[in-house]
């Protein structure tokens, strides 16, 4: 009998977490039920795929490479699912999405060869694997999973970008369940990279590149599927946008009576009761508070003050920052413990947002404070009456 070796260890673990995450995830009780119904089913797919490769590496016979051949259908499952589950966390109405049947086809087709496959006896089926007879098949079963997986990462990555883009103009903070998408996008991207070159290097130029396979390749993939698992735990509710924004007349949206009346209670809003303190502020809550919709004060932003809701209350922020650094809360208070004070709710956001706005990162600004003696909002009007000058002279 075999002995238990670090791989089989590693795979076992994944095999049990893979199983723990996905019925854990069925209990929590958040709005992402839907959502989490295609997460369990991905990552029990990837338990499949990582028990298919270690018994496959443990008691492999000419029958059980056969079913194999059936289990590995899951490399046309991983794209469609991938983008059902991203498409129902994070688009409004879009709760229930499926794709439609036509996404299957390549399953289909995989599921036909494997039978066909099995129909052979083990010595007729390693009779034609020695003689070639299914090297072309099995060529072109790789070479489309390949094409299929590049081809959801390409969907998966148009709405990630589409929401990236449009959440600044309902939220003002960053979900870090985004920035691991972000993350994890890339990652897939060099496995599917790295699983074509191999595959290229196999079948066109017959050389095997040492420790790169197409076992390897999926072992890891299924891994950071556990990865989403997790943080589907740490952080199980993604603020949900629309996919397509609505179109609405620019010239007739709201009178100027209704937008005079809109800039000043929003500035009594931002200036006296500084909603902008809230870390995870949105559209909808101002809208309600102004008593108007989302659209309305969303038009205001983008084409009176020409910015988006995120800018906006980012603006306001670093504004409160500056204050507060001029009433010397930096001696008693570390920067960043005044930065979430004043409403971020990340290290690296309220960097950018300062940056952004200020032109220059926040302890460098302190530190010409400190040496000039001045207050911030002198040190600003002088940079922007330098600014002014430069503008002039060009």
């Amino acid at each position: 009998m075999q002995s238990f070796t670090f791989i089989d260890i590693i795979l076992f673990l994944g095999i049990s977490q893979g199983v723990f995450l996905a019925v854990t995830i069925q209990i929590i009780k958040d709005k992402n039920k839907e959502a989490n119904t295609i997460l369990s089913i991905i990552l029990l797919l990837s338990v499949v795929m990582l028990s298919g490769r270690m018994i496959f590496f443990r008691f492999l016979t000419p029958r059980f490479l056969q079913w194999t051949i059936l289990i590995d259908a899951v490399i046309f499952l991983f794209g469609p699912l991938c983008y059902m589950y991203f498409r129902r966390l994070s688009f409004y109405k879009n709760e229930g999405f499926r794709l439609s049947w036509q996404h299957y086809i390549p399953v289909m087709f995989h599921v036909l060869f494997s039978f066909y496959t099995l129909y052979f006896t083990p010595v007729e089926f390693m009779d034609k694997i020695s003689s070639g007879f299914f090297q072309i098949p099995f060529a072109i079963i790789e070479g489309a999973g390949i094409v299929s997986n590049f081809y959801y990462w390409g969907a998966n990555n148009k709405l990630l970008k589409a929401y990236t883009k449009e959440e600044k103009n309902v939220i003002s903070y960053k979900q870090r369940l985004v920035s691991f998408f972000s993350l994890f996008q890339i990652f897939i991207l060099i496995f599917i990279l790295v699983w074509m070159i191999s595959f290229l290097s196999r079948n066109f130029f017959n050389y095997i590149i040492p420790f790169i396979s197409y076992d390897i390749v999926w072992a890891v993939i299924s891994v950071f599927i556990y990865v989403i698992g997790y943080y589907s735990l740490k952080e199980p509710v993604l603020f949900r946008i629309p996919l397509q924004k609505e179109k609405t007349n620019v010239q007739t949206r709201i009178t100027q009576t209704q937008t005079a009346a809109l800039e000043k209670e929003l500035d009594y809003l931002m200036e006296k009761e500084k909603m902008f303190l809230k870390p995870d502020l949105t559209l909808g809550e101002l809208s309600e508070k102004l008593n108007t919709s989302t659209h309305n004060v969303s038009w205001y932003l983008n084409n009176v003050l020409n910015s988006n809701f995120y800018d906006y209350i980012n603006r306001y922020r670093v504004q409160e920052f500056l204050t507060r650094i001029e009433n010397n809360q930096h001696y008693n208070h570390t920067i960043f413990a005044i930065s979430l004070d004043v409403g971020f709710n990340s290290k690296s956001t309220f960097n950018k947002a300062f940056k952004q706005e200020m032109k220059d990162t926040p302890t460098n600004y302190i530190k010409q404070v400190n040496y000039l003696g001045a207050s911030p909002r002198g040190i600003q009007r002088k940079h922007d009456l330098n600014i002014s000058r430069q503008a002039s002279e060009n």
